[in-house]
């Protein structure tokens, strides 16, 4: 469960990712599992380019970035796992945290390996999940040294258990193997479990060190190529000792230390209750296409958590709230399971990408794990992004004007008014002149209609009022449209909806009841 110990950013300043940490405890719900309409995704630190650099955020530079973790001083601990080392972030740097660097081989890849040693000596090979006790330990899914490291508070790295061999063997240190770990997760117990994938299995590591597995081992083999088979997972719901997985890739425990699993080749997020012994499926679904297919289907859809679909789930974390948050990898989204229904909380479904923006049209680059932040916010490991991403509340200035009254925010700006706004009919209305200044429209006046004017790039809005409709003119075309409010004249001024002119350009346009703002943003940017 990442939000053992939990990390807290503080509100951006105007445009910028400006983070600072506090204390969990009496952390509140985050909004986004309500909404996430208010909300935006921006970077964290990362470029689209690969590399291994340290430094401020706008230059720190990652090499798929797998996993994230907070850690109780507030930073956030990410794999950086094919530059096989952990690196933290706070609100001004990234850090190396620990993994030796030991060079590049000769096609300019860096190179793992596997020794315990001082963080700054230790090596790991492709680090994937990772886990913090009450303790501060931290504990590192070493996928590809098939091994769980553990990080003292001291910065000494040791082998919990596996050898660099992989294999499945139950035990005790290096008696225990592993085949392509790629999550951990800790209880309240300082049980530490692990997803160990590639053996589609579920472990279990006692606090005295001994391994064991707690489902059944898949005997599904396929015939891949006419001639050649292999071993590959299943799926099967019910006692904890016969249950089956394809791939688990992600895990998460909950407030009853039960754990909840992305089944990522069976398309599901499982659940394991341990007082009752049973393995469910909580959500997503689909079956085989033929004997011989290694994993489900991937898919997309919300709705149901029964007729959800996914696309190859991994990361994924609980809220104070009890929803689960999903990493929905090749779907390239962030999706949130609550109340039994699945949505999509940011991302373009399907459509891989790099823009940050509003939560619907921000977009990543196979997304692997998100981590809910102590202060509403989440952490998104964007892996073939090479980005850490952050799904924040809307930009804002530090401090609105007094007596503001409604506040209109262009962008993370407040927009001017000659005038404070109006809210008539449930829509705000500001003076012509205002919309047009903030929208980029000539403003102008016919003396015969009487009806104000707002053109950009051709087009001609003429607008009456009292009215509830607007001609629009397009190319010597014309056309009469519904506003969404009429238009009223106050002390020999003009209002119109905000609302109306902001989608015709383009913008998101929200409405934030609790701070009375409308909130307009580019939905890219």
């Amino acid at each position: 469960m990442k939000r053992l110990i939990k990390q807290a950013l503080a509100a951006p300043l105007a445009l910028t990712v400006v983070l600072s940490f506090a204390s969990s405890a009496g952390a509140a719900a985050p909004g986004w599992t309500k909404s996430a309409k208010l909300y935006e995704v921006r970077t964290w630190a990362g470029q689209v380019g690969v590399g291994h650099g340290d430094g401020a955020l706008a230059e720190a530079t990652f090499y798929h970035p797998k996993s994230a973790v907070a850690l109780a001083n507030g930073k956030l601990l990410v794999a950086d796992s094919s530059n096989h080392g952990l690196r933290t972030l706070d609100a001004d740097r990234s850090a190396f945290y620990a993994g030796y660097w030991l060079g590049e081989d000769e096609a300019g890849n860096p190179i793992g390996g596997l020794n315990d040693d001082s963080a700054d000596r230790a090596a790991f090979a492709s680090p994937a999940g990772l886990a913090v006790d009450a303790k501060g330990n931290v504990y590192v899914a070493d996928s590809g040294n098939h091994a769980i490291r553990k990080i003292a508070p001291d910065g000494t790295v040791t082998t919990l258990a596996g050898s660099g061999i992989f294999g499945s063997d139950d035990g005790k240190g290096a008696d225990a193997k592993f085949f392509s770990p790629s999550d951990v997760a800790v209880d309240s117990k300082g049980n530490v479990y692990v997803a160990d994938t590639l053996n589609h299995l579920i472990r279990k590591i006692a606090p005295n060190g001994t391994v064991t597995t707690l489902n059944a081992p898949s005997t599904r083999v396929i015939e891949y190529v006419p001639g050649a088979v292999e071993d590959a997972g299943d799926f099967l719901d019910g006692a904890i000792s016969s249950a089956k997985f394809n791939e688990p890739s992600g895990l998460a425990v909950d407030a009853k230390d039960n754990l909840y699993v992305s089944d990522r080749g069976n398309q599901r997020i499982r659940y394991v209750d341990f007082a009752a012994g049973q393995v469910s499926t909580v959500a997503g679904g689909g079956s085989y296409d033929g004997p011989n297919a290694y994993f489900v289907q991937g898919d997309y859809a919300d709705g149901a958590a029964a007729e959800s679909r996914f696309n190859s789930p991994e990361g994924l974390d609980v809220t104070e709230d009890g929803a689960i948050v999903i990493a929905d990898s090749l779907n390239h989204v962030v999706r949130l399971l609550k109340d039994g229904r699945v949505t999509t909380i940011a991302g373009v479904p399907t459509e891989p990408g790099s823009f940050n923006g509003v939560t619907s049209f921000a977009q990543f680059n196979r997304p692997t794990d998100v981590v809910a932040l102590a202060d509403g916010r989440l952490a998104i490991v964007d892996e073939h992004g090479n980005k850490v991403r952050i799904l924040q509340k809307y930009a804002a200035p530090a401090k609105l004007p007094a007596n503001q009254g409604l506040a209109v925010l262009l962008d993370g700006k407040l927009v001017p008014t000659e005038v404070p706004a109006q809210l008539k009919s449930g829509a705000v209305l500001l003076p012509v002149r205002d919309v047009g200044k903030a929208l980029g429209y000539q403003v102008g006046y016919d003396q015969k209609t009487g009806e104000a004017l707002l053109t950009k790039n051709g087009t001609v809005y003429a607008i009456a009022e009292g009215k509830d409709t607007v001609k629009k003119t397009v190319s010597g075309a014309s056309a009469a449209l519904k506003l969404n409010a009429k238009t009223v004249s106050i002390n020999g001024r003009m209002f119109i909806p905000v609302r109306f002119f902001a989608d015709e350009s383009g913008l998101d346009i929200q409405w934030d009841a609790a701070a009375k703002t409308v909130v307009i943003r580019n939905k890219q940017f």
